[in-house]
């Protein structure tokens, strides 16, 4: 997928004019990709927009504009953008106590090996980030990637195939099907037309 270019970013005087109208676009557009993962956990699927918008709020809140301090945003941010073939999505620990958020942390060690996304019979093992890995507890944000098939996009679009997210975890056990409006959304995220490699050939 294409990664966010400098080209991409909005001035902060022209982003402030348009942002109510660019941010209820993005709102609308991470609602499509937002999964609930029983009670808990929640996955948000990453693509050139998300990430736009994410260093596009950075920007503002900072203030930031000088160049190489824009370019170092950019930098940091683009390691969300899925590689070509591929989906990436931020998985959040949604707890509101403090508390009890903090003793899931610690229970949650582990999580690394406990998410797969599965497309019918082929099974895909999220590769989460290592800043968010501990030896004790378990970030309450983490980056994860998913490594598709080369038939990936196929059997998103499929209908007949059954494309589910899972954890499997001792202390958090539960399973969602992908609804068709995700999965065309994702399918679009592997649009060969959309891929990285299409802008440096």
């Amino acid at each position: 997928m294409r990664k966010v270019r400098l080209d991409d970013l909005i001035g902060l005087k022209e982003y402030e004019e348009i942002r109510p109208r660019f941010r209820e676009r993005i709102i609308a557009h991470k609602r499509v990709r937002r999964v609930l993962i029983g009670p808990e956990m929640t996955l948000l699927f990453e693509d050139h927009d998300t990430v736009l918008s994410q260093v596009q709020e950075m920007l503002r809140a900072e203030r930031i504009t000088l160049p190489t301090a824009v370019a170092e945003e950019l930098a940091v941010y683009n390691d969300l953008v899925p590689e070509d073939g591929g989906l990436a999505a931020t998985l959040m620990i949604e707890i509101e106590d403090p508390e009890v958020r903090e003793r899931k942390r610690r229970e949650y060690v582990g999580l690394d090996d406990a998410l797969t996304l599965e497309l019918g019979d082929v099974t895909v093992r999220g590769s989460f980030d290592a800043l968010g890995r501990f030896e004790d507890r378990t970030a309450a944000v983490r980056f994860v990637n998913f490594a598709l098939p080369p038939d990936g996009r196929a059997r998103l679009l499929d209908a007949a195939t059954t494309v589910t997210l899972k954890v499997q975890h001792p202390k958090y056990a539960a399973s969602v099907t992908l609804s068709d409006e995700i999965r065309r959304s994702l399918a679009i995220d592997l649009d060969p037309l959309n891929a990285e490699a299409m802008r440096k050939a």
